[in-house]
């Protein structure tokens, strides 16, 4: 049986951070704080109100929550989201230069930042996550903290949106 959102209203606060508590990398504080938000009127609503509990964080947790996030291409232990996100976009798969240069960009970007680089990987190619490293690698902080702020947006989303396809009817 399909879902509603009136079911999802009707979480226990337990079940709402079982679905919703992974949307965010290691972060389930976003949805233990969205869950006082409702009740929600769409799952759109939702996940602004999810954004607005990011966008209303202090500065240092917003730092934590970005980087929850792994290295893009790395060979370490993940969130199933991130291993089925990375592998969608082949960065599981990549030929040793591949590897070599993410993995050279990568470290360039964390001492940059001092935080990973984050990019939603759904529907680009590991060539496309590649050419925008090095773009962005070149941004002020304060342009590429937003930057990868909308990006945790974005992911969330998508996986929010897989979250829906399994489990809810469609929205009216």
């Amino acid at each position: 049986m399909k879902l509603s959102i009136d079911d999802v209203n009707s979480y226990t606060k337990e079940q709402f951070l079982e679905a919703f508590g992974t949307l965010f990398e290691h972060s389930s504080w976003v949805a233990e704080e969205a869950y006082s938000k409702k009740p929600f009127t769409s799952m759109n609503q939702l996940h602004e109100q999810m954004k607005n509990v990011v966008e209303s964080a202090d500065t240092e947790r917003k730092l934590i929550l970005l980087r929850n996030h792994p290295d893009l291409g790395a060979r370490i232990a993940m969130s199933d989201h991130s291993v089925q996100e990375q592998a969608g976009a082949g960065l599981q798969a990549l030929s040793e230069v591949q590897h070599s240069v993410l993995s050279e960009l990568n470290q360039k970007y964390t001492q940059t930042f001092e935080f990973p680089f984050i990019i939603a990987v759904k529907g680009k190619s590991a060539d496309e996550i590649i050419a925008a490293i090095k773009n962005r690698v070149h941004n002020s902080y304060e342009t590429e903290f937003e930057t990868a702020l909308r990006e945790v947006y974005l992911i969330s989303w998508y996986r929010l949106e897989a979250w829906m396809l399994e489990h809810m009817e469609e929205e009216r």
